[in-house]
């Protein structure tokens, strides 16, 4: 949401409003849907066929706190690792009004494993609770924080160029500077938060794989039906969840674990992504 003093009133009156409601039995079994892993497999422009079949496990907005609990972060963590992804990435959104639970998800989230890393990536909720506090939690416990920049990935197979970009609620995601150091013939992936930022970055020409979250997937769907744009979020009103093509970008959005303005979660259940990179040489083959 905007970062307006007056809608952040009005979010925390709700937020104390539905917290009243979660209570009942029946709101906390919707609220607590089983979490799910979704595999996809995508093509990455440039994967050369020795990686074909790397895996990056992706989590997004744990919003821990006030509806989201260390069990359901520490749940989500064990899943991520049951994977045995060669990498991870975390794309934002770790905490919802404050940073003050930042310290606490960092130190769940330390608890991932992968040979080739964990990295993350900052959403608006970060932004607008405190970017300082959320990276510095973060970086304490090694987990590095991209900020418009990329990082290459060196495998025993080849190369890949990790990119994190910051949200586009503070800024247009800069392309120039987080790609200075990358050729278009080398495998991109890019974590930018807000999906709708996937039209700026295909009308530049980059061919890459794009994950983002911020959405939740809608986060209630009744009777199978997403809701209305206008009660989308910003920079989340296009892409709402799942694999898209957008221009020669690939994007993956991924439903996030948390909920934001009530606890609950309807035809939207919490998600934990599994991506197998595939080459293009081999699907031509």
């Amino acid at each position: 949401m905007p970062v307006t003093h007056s809608r952040r009133n009005i979010l925390r009156q709700l937020t104390m409003l539905a917290a009243v409601g979660a209570a009942s039995p029946a709101v906390a079994r919707e609220r607590k849907q089983k979490l799910i892993v979704e595999r996809v497999e995508i093509q990455v422009p440039g994967l050369p066929p020795a990686m074909d079949g790397f895996r990056i496990a992706q989590l997004s907005d744990l919003h821990l706190e006030p509806f989201t609990t260390e069990e359901d972060i520490l749940h989500s963590v064990t899943a991520c690792n049951a994977l045995q992804p060669d990498m991870i990435a975390l794309t934002g959104d770790f905490v919802t009004h404050t940073a003050r639970p930042a310290p606490k998800v960092a130190e769940i989230l330390s608890q991932l494993h992968a040979p080739y890393g964990v990295y993350a990536s900052l959403g608006n909720h970060d932004f607008q609770s405190g970017a300082p506090e959320v990276i510095r939690a973060l970086t304490e416990r090694r987990i590095p924080v991209l900020r418009n920049e990329t990082r290459s990935i060196r495998t025993d197979k080849g190369t890949l160029f990790l990119g994190g970009f910051d949200s586009r609620y503070v800024c247009k995601p800069d392309l120039r500077k987080t790609l200075q150091n990358w050729k278009q013939s080398q495998p991109l992936v890019l974590m930018m938060h807000e999906p709708d930022a996937a039209d700026t970055i295909a009308a530049a020409g980059v061919k890459a794989l794009q994950l983002s979250g911020h959405t939740h997937g809608g986060q209630l769907i009744f009777r199978g039906k997403a809701p209305m744009s206008l009660r989308r979020a910003p920079y989340g009103k296009k892409y709402l969840a799942g694999h898209y093509e957008v221009g020669g970008l690939q994007m993956y959005v991924n439903r996030g674990i948390g909920c934001i303005g009530i606890p609950l979660r309807i035809g939207c259940p919490p998600e934990v992504t599994e991506l197998t990179l595939r080459s293009p040489v081999l699907a031509r083959a």
